[in-house]
Protein backbone atom coordinates (compact mmCIF):
# COMPACT_ATOMS: atom_id res chain seq x y z
CA UNK A 1 0.00 0.00 0.00
CA UNK A 2 1.24 3.49 -0.66
CA UNK A 3 1.73 6.47 1.81
CA UNK A 4 -1.35 8.02 -0.17
CA UNK A 5 -4.06 5.46 -0.25
CA UNK A 6 -3.27 5.16 3.66
CA UNK A 7 -3.56 8.62 4.46
CA UNK A 8 -7.00 8.54 3.09
CA UNK A 9 -8.39 6.26 5.15
CA UNK A 10 -10.00 6.61 8.12
CA UNK A 11 -8.22 5.61 11.58
CA UNK A 12 -10.81 3.33 12.34
CA UNK A 13 -10.00 1.78 8.97
CA UNK A 14 -6.89 1.74 9.65
CA UNK A 15 -6.83 0.03 12.64
CA UNK A 16 -9.20 -2.54 11.24
CA UNK A 17 -6.36 -3.38 8.33
CA UNK A 18 -3.71 -3.74 10.93
CA UNK A 19 -5.44 -5.69 13.31
CA UNK A 20 -6.38 -8.14 9.89
CA UNK A 21 -2.86 -7.61 8.38
CA UNK A 22 -1.00 -9.09 12.24
CA UNK A 23 -3.36 -11.70 12.55
CA UNK A 24 -2.88 -13.00 8.90
CA UNK A 25 0.72 -12.47 9.59
CA UNK A 26 0.87 -14.39 12.60
CA UNK A 27 -1.50 -17.44 11.72
CA UNK A 28 0.34 -17.49 8.36
CA UNK A 29 3.74 -18.08 9.93
CA UNK A 30 2.27 -20.88 12.73
CA UNK A 31 0.43 -22.70 9.47
CA UNK A 32 4.31 -22.82 7.58
CA UNK A 33 6.18 -23.67 10.45
CA UNK A 34 3.93 -26.53 11.43
CA UNK A 35 3.49 -27.70 7.78
CA UNK A 36 7.19 -27.73 7.51
CA UNK A 37 7.85 -29.60 10.77
CA UNK A 38 5.24 -31.72 9.37
CA UNK A 39 7.00 -32.62 6.05
CA UNK A 40 10.00 -32.61 7.82
CA UNK A 41 9.05 -35.63 9.83
CA UNK A 42 6.97 -37.25 7.09
CA UNK A 43 10.29 -37.42 5.13
CA UNK A 44 12.16 -38.55 7.86
CA UNK A 45 9.78 -41.45 8.91
CA UNK A 46 9.05 -42.38 4.79
CA UNK A 47 11.96 -41.16 2.90
CA UNK A 48 12.64 -37.69 1.45
CA UNK A 49 9.17 -35.90 -0.06
CA UNK A 50 9.35 -32.45 -2.42
CA UNK A 51 6.55 -31.07 -0.05
CA UNK A 52 9.60 -29.85 2.11
CA UNK A 53 10.30 -26.96 -0.63
CA UNK A 54 6.57 -25.80 -0.36
CA UNK A 55 6.27 -24.08 2.99
CA UNK A 56 9.97 -22.94 2.81
CA UNK A 57 9.10 -20.93 -0.82
CA UNK A 58 5.56 -19.67 0.90
CA UNK A 59 8.14 -18.15 3.81
CA UNK A 60 8.87 -15.30 1.07
CA UNK A 61 5.45 -13.65 1.34
CA UNK A 62 6.14 -12.95 5.09
CA UNK A 63 8.61 -10.16 4.61
CA UNK A 64 5.52 -8.52 1.96
CA UNK A 65 3.21 -8.94 4.73
CA UNK A 66 5.38 -7.86 7.45
CA UNK A 67 6.25 -4.67 5.84
CA UNK A 68 2.12 -4.26 5.09
CA UNK A 69 1.98 -4.37 8.53
CA UNK A 70 4.68 -1.88 9.52
CA UNK A 71 3.66 0.48 7.05
CA UNK A 72 -0.48 0.58 8.67
CA UNK A 73 1.18 0.57 12.28
CA UNK A 74 3.55 3.69 10.86
CA UNK A 75 0.38 5.89 9.69
CA UNK A 76 -1.76 4.42 13.23
CA UNK A 77 1.20 5.80 14.79
CA UNK A 78 1.60 8.99 12.59
CA UNK A 79 -2.15 10.05 13.99
CA UNK A 80 -1.39 10.12 17.48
Amino acid sequence: MNQESLSKLSTEELLKKYTAAKTIVWLLAIVLICSLIFFIYISIRDGFTPLVAVPIALFATMPLNIKNMNALKKELDSRK
